[in-house]
């Protein structure tokens, strides 16, 4: 049953937004207030946020945006969180079992220096730590501990290596070597040194063993009682609405929940033929009845996007969806909504990523007897010397059935390990070991609390896919034009639920999202339940070949002496990666994007540090 009194609240103009930074240093820092006006402060948008300062007795503090300050005898505490009440995050800090809507992070520190750090269950916000020479740091951007006197700032071939492989510098590495990213559900604890402990967790017990009918009932309660209480109490309730699944059930259940005239949702579109949902976004926008606000963006547009997208990360990604997000974003603020509402989170709790699907056959395949899969690999390797799409897709299926999961997984999208000896420089190779962005995802694998294949990839996937990538590219795209966003799927209380219920009641074979849709039937629109799942997506491919800027830029970026003196890269391998992009014979959007997006984070924080604080 809903409950009637539960629903997002925020007060500030903010909506959410803000940064800190918390400091315990065993030597003084001098002119406190001086350095937290140098450091680079990320925008929010053409917000003006003062900066707030507290420093005593070598404790040291400034914050901005919606961040509460607590001083008490037994701590100073920094707060930065959407939610439906003060207390919910100290609530469920201490009993996850209690219910808890929203996102925050939080950060204390103690008498003695000690400093405790809280991120949510799946860190919708995210928490760096350094802890060194007698300087203990916590803070919510990267450019917070990098810009304070005294941090080491050596770069990491390790964090780059994996920003290669996954398109992001996944958790708990940074591109700096002696700063962490704190994981999702965790307390931190810098004393002497970094401790962690995870108070949170997904687990897969799988226990709800009822039959197919009560469970539909069940989920389709739990996703409409969730998704309402991210109503908000006040104004319009704004949403992402990109045609599909997700995005249209959030808007569908909180259009009945806030009122239809009280909802707005949000589209973009693209003028190139197969990149385009609008009309399917029209169709669920139509069917609940909500205000519908559309954009196409042009390759122009998606251009000067790159410039905003460098502001806005604060260490190298590589995920080129970020550009619909943020116009998508944009035209909210545009309109006076600076909190949105998204469905991130649904393919890895509902099981609709398309590589689960894929994993099916895989799986099929590395269950043949040995001598049938010796006679693919013959197979593969006489089918290698011919460069055409359909022959590299089919050895590229032989390779990745024989392996075992999470090797095969891996696999995907592996960019620097499939072509580490050609791409890599034998100086960036150096010391390097070839398995270590493996390595993290058999971390990942080892550590789920499944007996399910599918759960134990749905669990990487929401450690990874989730809050290392797609969080950050929303929040961070979002958060770059003044929006705040919130994810309902990622509630606690509905991963557990989806925790619990059988592995193949999410995936059947083939057929994504078994129970999920069914579980949505009587909310969706026909259409929407038979299309097939895109998303936003982003026609950034043809862009690199057709577009004259976007082309120029990645060979004028890619080859220039500056990238190639760098000596990360063999500059034949970019040659040719650039070639057969333009030819058509692979499609390697996703590389050169990400390399392009690691060179220019270079230009603009390492070769010539930015200089901009966006404070007041």
């Amino acid at each position: 049953m809903r409950r009637e009194s539960a629903m997002i609240s925020t007060n500030s103009e903010f909506s959410g937004l803000g940064d800190f930074v918390l400091v315990s240093a065993e030597r003084p820092l001098p002119h406190w207030s001086d350095v937290v006006q140098r450091l680079h402060w990320p925008k929010i948008g053409d917000l003006v946020a003062q900066v707030h300062t507290h420093e005593h007795e070598g404790h040291y503090l400034a914050w901005r945006g919606d961040v509460s300050h607590e001083s008490a005898a037994s701590c100073q505490r920094l707060d930065l969180n959407v939610s439906e009440s003060d207390d919910a995050v100290s609530d469920f800090i201490a009993d996850v079992t209690q219910p808890f809507m929203g996102k925050f992070v939080r950060a204390e520190i103690a008498p003695n220096g000690t400093l405790t750090g809280y991120t949510d269950a799946t860190r919708q916000y995210p928490l760096y730590a350094y802890c060194r020479d007698g300087l203990r740091v916590l803070a919510t951007d990267l450019r917070l501990i990098a810009g304070l006197p005294g941090v080491d700032r050596t770069l990491s071939r390790d964090a780059i290596y994996h920003h290669l492989n996954f398109a992001c510098v996944p958790t708990p590495h940074t591109v700096y070597q002696s700063i962490s990213k704190v994981p999702a559900g965790m307390e931190v604890t810098l004393g002497k040194n970094i401790q962690l402990r995870s108070y949170w967790d997904a687990r897969y017990p799988e226990t709800h063993a009822t039959d197919e009918g009560t469970l539909t009932e069940q989920l389709n309660a739990a996703i409409v009682e969730t998704v309402s209480g991210y109503r908000q109490a006040s104004g319009m309730t704004a949403t992402f609405l990109s045609g599909g699944t997700d995005s249209s059930t959030i808007t569908g259940i909180l259009a009945d929940a806030a009122g239809a005239d009280n909802t707005a949702a949000y589209s973009i579109g693209f003028e190139e033929a197969g990149y385009d949902e609008l009309d399917y976004a029209e169709i669920a926008a139509k069917a609940f009845g909500v205000q519908h606000h559309t954009r196409r963006v042009n390759a122009n547009e998606g251009f000067a996007a790159i410039e905003q997208l460098l502001e806005a990360y604060d260490e190298p990604f590589g995920n080129s969806s970020a550009v619909p997000t943020l116009y998508c974003s944009q035209m909210a603020v545009d309109n006076g909504q600076r909190l949105m509402v998204a469905g991130d989170g649904g393919d890895e709790i509902f099981g609709g990523n398309e590589r689960y699907a894929k994993d099916y056959w895989f799986q099929r395949y590395y269950r043949l007897p040995s001598p049938v899969k010796t006679l693919g690999g013959l197979a593969r390797k006489a089918l290698s010397p011919i460069d055409q799409r359909f022959i590299n897709r089919v050895g590229n299926f032989l390779y990745r059935g024989s392996l075992p999961n999470p090797a095969r997984f891996y696999t995907d999208d592996a960019f620097a390990s499939e072509f580490y000896d050609t791409l890599l420089t034998p100086g960036f190779r150096h010391d390097l070991n070839p398995d270590a962005s493996l390595a993290i995802l058999q971390g990942w694998y080892d550590q789920c609390d499944a007996s399910s294949e599918l759960n134990r990839l749905m669990y990487m996937d929401l450690k990874m896919a989730i809050s290392d990538n797609d969080l950050t590219k929303v929040n961070r795209a979002a958060k770059c034009v003044g929006a705040s966003v919130l994810y309902p799927y990622l509630s606690p209380s509905l991963v557990n639920f989806m925790g619990n219920i059988p592995a193949h009641y999410k995936v059947k074979e083939t057929q994504k999202r078994y129970l999920f849709k069914k579980a949505v039937a009587n909310i969706l629109p026909e259409a929407i339940q038979q299309k097939k799942k895109q998303g936003f997506g982003l026609p950034v491919g043809e862009w690199f070949r057709s577009d004259k800027a976007f082309r120029e830029l990645a060979a004028d970026t890619l080859l220039s002496p500056t990238a190639t003196e760098r000596g990360y890269f063999e500059r034949a391998f970019i040659e040719r990666l650039l070639s057969r992009h333009e030819k058509r014979v692979w499609d390697y959007t996703q590389e050169i994007w990400l390399l392009l997006m690691l060179e220019l984070w270079h230009q603009r924080n390492v070769d010539a540090p930015a200089a901009t604080s966006h404070a007041a």
